[in-house]
């Protein structure tokens, strides 16, 4: 387990709220850990990409597309690429929207 995930853990079990710049949210509205973690990564690195939030927290690939996906439907995340000049797919970004 990465420090950062281990910061995370400790510090949201010691309050039931937690700050995104400036934004409080509950843990009522976030009552998955994951999500919660995530959001504490993206609110420092943003925008990044899956694999950039996979080094960051030390969470799996398929975990962290799980819980992009539930904040992107409560409509927290957005997700957005970039155009490329080249061939290939383009590189998807996430931020806190």
């Amino acid at each position: 387990m990465t420090q950062y995930l281990q910061n995370s853990l400790s510090s949201k079990k010691e309050t039931d709220k937690f700050e995104l710049k400036n934004i409080f949210f509950s843990n009522n509205e976030f009552p998955n850990e994951t999500d919660r973690i995530v959001l504490g990564a993206l609110s420092e690195i943003q925008p990044t990409t899956r694999s950039e939030l996979c080094k960051k927290t030390g969470i799996p690939r398929t975990t962290i597309y799980d819980a992009l996906n539930r904040l992107i439907l409560k409509k927290v995340v957005i997700k957005f690429s970039t155009p490329r000049k080249t061939k290939g797919r383009p590189k998807v970004f996430y931020r806190i929207g």
